[in-house]
């Protein structure tokens, strides 16, 4: 197994899982501080590694554990920094603040595409090869004051203060105590108190467990498929495609690294005019022209791009990134949308996670076997395959709830059907 395929497994089932649980229980701000500086650390570490020829395997071995680390963080750097901001925006506003969001990360990717491509372009092979590689993750220090001066000054932003219980002390006796008057006194009515406390107890002491819930699968699923198209997408366009250009056809397209930053450029300011229109003509409407359109019209650029004419290949992937904005810019605001507060970044890092993985994480690879195996025009398969499981993402999202009827998977209102007598003394406890 790879050091890609570990750092993928980590960046699914360790830092979205562990940072969702933070950010539910413990608040937004804290989760985002937290994964900051897990990925501050690994990616300057990343810089001082020692080479092979002087430790041996143990750069190997150090070299994957940053990878790790960085997994880690990133697996719940995102959907922490997405909810945080969102939640704290109007809610008829998401679509734009979410498609602002977008634009930060693209705007990243450029930058870190304009510091590869800039090394390229000022150092000699041997130059780049002997120390030239570590500069790019030097720049991770950068994040560092962003992380201490969030902790500091930072507003702490947490919808379920109170929801979720750091001390179990007493839950048991409660329970207990539920049961016996149910029995004792109350008959039926009462037996339906005492399991809708317990309910109440156990999705208070247990967020990953509550995301599982039956009534959200529909949502994780949901939040599983559709955001492959953003992954494979944006990967498939703007981080495989230097490669592709520069190494996989024939002939290469001059310059290619540069043709692949500027074209970058138009994926940007797109994002948030499509999230703007999704606040107004709604989510799926909007992502659903980006869907169709890519799967169609992507196909076509690339087969452009791969007869290696410079010009006509930078209008094609430009084309490819315009057209992809309009699923992307929305995305951001569509995912935190599918789940209630109690359970949203959890299952957001989830699902995010899951289909990014999936999608972003082993196309690249696809990509390239399918040009070795039957030639350089076959990657065009996957714009078309990814688009079509976004729809069906989509449609599956057609079917959740709406994310603030917390009642669908047993939330705290569940203690409303208690009587009165009951209600005063347990709830106090409970909340």
């Amino acid at each position: 197994m790879n050091c890609k395929i570990l750092t993928s497994y980590l960046y699914l089932y360790k830092g979205g899982i562990i940072t969702g649980n933070i950010g539910d229980a413990h608040g937004r701000k804290r989760a985002l501080v937290f994964s900051l500086f897990c990925m501050t650390v690994p990616t300057v570490a990343m810089g001082f590694l020692p080479t092979y020829k002087q430790v041996g395997g143990w750069s190997t071995t150090l070299l994957v554990i940053c990878r790790l680390l960085q997994g880690f963080s990133v697996g719940g750097q995102l959907p922490s920094s997405l909810v945080y901001t969102l939640e704290q925006k109007p809610r008829q506003h998401w679509g734009y603040y979410g498609s602002m969001f977008s634009l930060a990360c693209g705007m990243g990717s450029v930058l870190g595409n304009l510091i590869g491509a800039l090394i390229r372009q000022l150092l000699t092979d041997e130059q780049l090869l002997e120390w030239g590689w570590r500069v790019a993750f030097f720049t991770g220090i950068l994040i560092l004051p962003v992380a201490i001066y969030l902790h500091l000054y930072g507003r702490e932003h947490n919808p379920n203060e109170g929801h979720y219980n750091e001390n179990d002390d007493g839950l048991d006796e409660l329970i207990d105590e539920a049961t016996v008057t149910s029995v004792d006194q109350r008959s039926n009515r009462s037996n339906t108190m005492a399991e809708s406390i317990t309910s109440s107890i156990i999705q208070n002491t247990r967020p990953l467990q509550h995301s599982f819930k039956k009534d959200n699968l529909a949502a994780l699923l949901s939040s599983f498929l559709t955001p492959m198209l953003a992954g494979a997408g944006y990967y498939i366009t703007f981080v495989w495609m230097s490669i592709y250009m520069s190494t996989l056809i024939d002939p290469p397209i001059s310059g290619a690294f540069w043709v692949n930053l500027l074209a970058s450029l138009f994926h940007l300011i797109p994002v948030v005019l499509a999230g703007w229109l999704s606040d107004i003509y709604g989510r799926n409407r909007v992502m659903s022209v980006g869907a169709v359109s890519v799967g169609i019209v992507a196909p076509f650029m690339l087969w452009i791009i791969s007869r290696g004419k410079t010009v006509d290949a930078f209008f094609a992937q430009a084309c490819i990134g315009i057209l992809l904005s309009l699923f992307s810019g929305p995305i951001f605001a569509w995912l935190p949308e599918k789940f209630p507060p109690s359970v949203r970044l959890t299952s957001a890092a989830l699902g995010w996670n899951a289909g990014i993985c999936v999608s972003a994480g082993f196309s690249p690879a696809v990509a390239t076997s399918l040009v070795h195996r039957f030639g350089k025009v076959a990657p065009v398969s996957i714009y078309p395959f990814f688009a079509v499981i976004a729809l069906i993402g989509m449609f599956i999202s057609t079917k959740v709830h709406n994310e603030e009827d917390e009642s669908r998977i047993g939330g705290t209102k569940a203690t409303l059907t208690l009587d009165s007598e009951f209600t005063d003394e347990a709830s106090t406890r409970l909340l």
